[in-house]
């Protein structure tokens, strides 16, 4: 268990996990460097993306699993 808690205290000091916390629109890059992280880390998570229509831009929502009673999960829209 504290292999886990350091990995996820490194995943939270992260430049990308920082933008996933205090963004609202993100691009591609930053996706693939989360991913990247979560999976490397071996933490739990899931994506929702929503495609663009004519009225409403495309979607992302992540949902990072801490624990069974812990998710942190935002969503974003993709900046061009």
């Amino acid at each position: 268990m504290k292999k886990f808690y350091s990995e996820l205290s490194c995943l939270l000091e992260s430049e990308a996990f920082k933008c996933f916390l205090n963004s609202d629109k993100i691009q591609l890059a930053q996706v693939n460097a989360l991913t990247s992280l979560l999976i490397k880390n071996n933490i739990d998570f899931d994506t929702i993306f929503t495609s663009k229509s004519p009225r409403l831009p495309a979607t992302l929502t992540i949902t990072v699993v801490i624990n069974s009673l812990t998710r942190i999960s935002r969503t974003f829209t993709f900046s061009d």
